[in-house]
């Protein structure tokens, strides 16, 4: 497989998460009632168009309020710019998107930080009482899940939304909508208005000078061929294992390890072999678990789980985040599984290395496959949110949405992943593979039954049920699941219309 640059066009047609290189605004003068985003095919040399086809309108003086996240390193960073972040600091390219909102469009952002921990107290209580303190909403996942439940969001699909919201454009993530649609209802999306989607993405670092010293091929090449596999993997584990100490261990901080792993690293093989638990089919939300292929793909996991050959970041007693850095940076680690947010996180070491996806289940795998945590950023609008305010805040969302794929997008992902971070450029096509090709699903996004949980526990050598045992009951707990999931929302719909 020839990976490269996929073109804005056809991401939008296939519904994919655009890719960095749909970017360079045109002339955005405020007076034509569509403007246009530009990319370059990397092999043709060809230019697309991607067009923002909203009708002009200002909104002079109007200041649109996001509640955001105030949680550490997972602080929302893309509404006001913070020149104090520790992390990716793209405080330069929020002044330039926000510059252009309020020249072009009369609007102002501003953001009310909140504490995870009275985040959804506050949005509820928004729903039932509103104050008109903020209009839009940016949340982890499984924040925006439970405000589905609790019937404090609004459908982004309907009408007045979808009338200036186009999800087929490319600086939307067409998948994230597609897979988590409920009963036809969008309940919030994630896109190029945001970059902590792509933090929360999981992604598969090697150590290069590892690599060498075990006279490993070209690993970028494997990817492109297709021939990046789970029995790959496993074989260059054991070329890179290195017991120093001789007492018959493998230690995060004396050794070298094939695989430095996090309990978030079974979950990543279980979509990366291509299962989904739930699956939309003809506008329904269908139980998918395929036990068969389930339980090859853990018979491949179990093997690159193995003791002799990992460490694992999450043993008791342990810091995940700095044992994790710590055994990677100081080069006794080959691969970490780990979000990307964690390419930012090393930049505190002298490691150099290289980002890869999950391996495929094996060659004939027509595609790698990638999962965003549920830490992950999402947008989404409270229902206390009306009419023709509802209108504005959707047509906003939009606007928002373009602008910063030629600013947020840009800096964010081709300067600081591709470049600063990454230290090569032959990560950047394994960035965009891994964004382009995220697998959402309903089953771990509203944790139905346990049912991910179980098949990810599937996964490890010592695991107390196989995939074919927890595949007896997936089926009937996953449809519960769904059936409760319909329930609670409808009854909080119909509790706070």
């Amino acid at each position: 497989m020839q990976c490269k640059r996929i073109l804005c066009a056809l991401l939008a047609s296939l519904m994919i998460l655009p890719l960095a290189a749909c970017g360079n605004t045109e002339e955005d003068t405020g007076t034509s009632a569509s403007t246009t985003n530009a990319a370059t095919d990397a092999e043709t040399g060809e230019e697309t168009k991607a067009t923002l086809d909203l009708p002009e309108k200002r909104f002079d003086d109007f200041e649109l309020t996001f509640i955001t996240r105030d949680e550490a390193e997972w602080s929302t960073v893309e509404i006001i710019p913070d020149t104090t972040s520790d992390f990716v600091n793209i405080a330069e390219a929020v002044t330039e998107r926000n510059e252009i909102l309020k020249s072009q469009y009369g609007v102002t952002l501003k953001e009310l930080k909140t504490d995870p921990s009275s985040y959804a107290t506050k949005v509820n209580k928004e729903t039932m009482s509103p104050s008109g303190d903020f209009q839009a909403i940016i949340s982890r996942m499984d924040t925006a899940a439970g405000l589905v439940q609790q019937g404090s969001l609004i459908d982004l699909s309907a009408e007045e939304c979808t009338q200036y919201i186009n999800f087929s454009k490319p600086w939307w993530d067409g998948k994230m909508v597609k897979d988590l649609t409920i009963d036809g209802k969008v309940y919030f999306a994630t896109g190029d208005i945001l970059t902590s989607d792509n933090d929360g993405t999981f992604a598969l670092l090697f150590n290069k000078k590892i690599a060498t010293e075990v006279k490993m091929p070209d690993l970028y090449k494997m990817v492109d061929n297709s021939t990046w596999t789970m029995d790959q993997m496993y074989t260059f584990e054991g070329l890179a294992i290195n017991d120093k100490d001789g007492d018959g261990k493998l230690s995060y901080d004396t050794d070298v390890c094939g695989f430095a792993y996090t309990g978030d690293s079974p979950y990543c093989i279980t979509y990366a072999g291509g299962l989904q638990i739930i699956r939309l089919e003809d506008g329904e939300l269908v139980y998918n678990l395929d036990v068969t292929r389930g339980s090859n793909v853990a018979d491949k996991a179990v093997r690159l789980f193995a003791k002799d050959l990992t460490v694992d970041m999450n043993a008791p007693g342990t810091n995940v985040v700095e044992i994790g850095q710590k055994c990677f940076g100081e080069n006794h680690a080959l691969f970490f599984g780990e979000c990307m947010q964690c390419v930012s996180r090393m930049r505190n070491y002298d490691v150099d290395f290289g980002i890869l996806p999950f391996p495929k289940y094996d060659e004939r795998q027509t595609s790698y496959y990638s999962m965003m945590h549920l830490v992950g950023g999402v947008v989404s609008v409270p229902r206390s949110v009306q009419g023709e305010a509802r209108e504005r805040v959707a047509y906003l969302l939009e606007a928002i949405s373009y602008h910063s794929v030629s600013t947020l997008t840009h800096l964010y992902y081709e300067l600081n992943l591709k470049t600063k971070n990454a230290k090569d450029a032959e990560s950047g096509p394994m960035i965009d593979l891994i964004l382009a090709n995220r697998v959402y699903d309903v089953a771990y996004t509203y944790q139905l039954g346990g049912v991910v949980a179980n098949v990810a526990s599937a996964m490890l050598p010592d695991a107390k049920r196989s995939v074919a045992v927890v595949g007896k009951t997936a089926e009937s707990s996953i449809n519960r699941g769904l059936k409760n999931l319909r329930k609670s929302i409808a009854k909080a719909e119909k509790k706070s219309a």
